[in-house]
């Protein structure tokens, strides 16, 4: 039945539309220094259990800025080609996403030219890759990087991708750890061009008791009319943004959280995007705020029927 889903949502899928619509973050992996050191390494298997759920779409954070001198170790770049292939062996779309690179978040000035030239071997690398493979400039722009500053660096970026990669289609997010409110500031460079922005509203809900948080917020709970009332005028502002293709990118809710709640919350944020036609994407597939028990090889099939509900 989920793969009928997909199916129908495929067809219903505009020409030259932005074509993700069920996706799912493969997070906690590759944007780790060292993949497994976060709780989670990539197996062929994981790609054909997302297929066979009913996701069109991997997101791959990957920190390519770990893992280079002057050009990107061949080694590491051949292992995302790896994942890459398993996902296209398995009919998925893959977003490419450019993560964790703290070091611009910090210094922009100082690390604009290693980001270009990451880019600019990315896009050199995959020229000759099928319209599958999305490219996601980077995550979550925070610290120093504002959103003028990010757009700065698209606005550099944008050219070394589009003289190898024309009709690629291309995210772009805003300031504030890609905020909401930071959508309208980003430009439409072209039709290939896409917003992307993450959720995690009310945070105090989402990251209750998360351990990498120095302070975290204390247990509570979700699901009454003003949470319903306060999430939705939140994610509203995404849903409703026009200026370009809008992506949700990332959304989810930690481990900790009461577990019906967070079922809740997860259907609820995936229904309001659907009702819109927005494509989205859940943090994450396995390690924190998973959706999947690698160690049972089995899917929380609560938080999967939650973003992927059996008709």
């Amino acid at each position: 039945m989920r793969a009928l889903i997909l199916i129908l949502l495929l067809a219903a899928t505009p020409l030259h539309a932005f074509p993700v619509k069920r996706c799912i973050n493969l997070g906690n992996a590759l944007e780790a220094p060292r993949e497994g050191d976060w709780g989670y390494t990539i197996e062929r298997q994981h790609l054909s259990a997302i297929a066979e759920a009913g996701f069109d779409t991997i997101r791959l954070p990957v920190r390519f800025s770990a893992h280079r001198n002057t050009r990107i170790d061949p080694a590491f770049l051949a292992r995302v080609d790896e994942v890459i292939g398993w996902a296209r062996e398995e009919e998925l779309r893959i977003i490419l996403d450019l993560h964790h690179f703290e070091e611009l978040m910090k210094a922009p000035d100082t690390n604009a030219d290693a980001f270009l030239d990451i880019w600019q071997e990315l896009s050199e690398h995959y020229r000759d890759a099928p319209p599958d493979l999305i490219f996601e400039l980077l995550n979550e722009p925070s610290g120093e990087l504002s959103t003028a500053r990010a757009i700065g660096l698209y606005a550099r970026a944008m050219p070394l991708i589009r003289n190898h990669n024309p009709d690629r289609w291309v995210l772009i997010g805003g300031g504030n750890w890609s905020d909401v409110k930071e959508l309208s500031l980003l430009p439409a460079y072209d039709a290939h061009t896409v917003h992307t922005f993450h959720f995690y509203k009310p945070w105090d809900f989402t990251h209750q008791m998360a351990d990498w948080i120095e302070d975290p917020p204390p247990p509570r709970g979700w699901g009454t009319d003003q949470d319903r009332r306060e999430t939705r005028r939140h994610l509203q502002q995404g849903l409703n943004h026009k200026a370009a293709p809008v992506f949700l990118g990332e959304f989810g809710v930690y481990d900790a959280a009461p577990s019906a709640d967070a079922v809740e919350w997860l259907a609820f944020v995936r229904r309001m995007a659907e009702m819109e036609s927005i494509g989205w994407c859940a943090w994450s597939f396995s390690s924190t705020f998973r959706t999947y028990e690698t160690k049972e090889g089995r899917w929380n099939t609560d938080r999967l029927d939650a973003l992927i509900p059996e008709e």
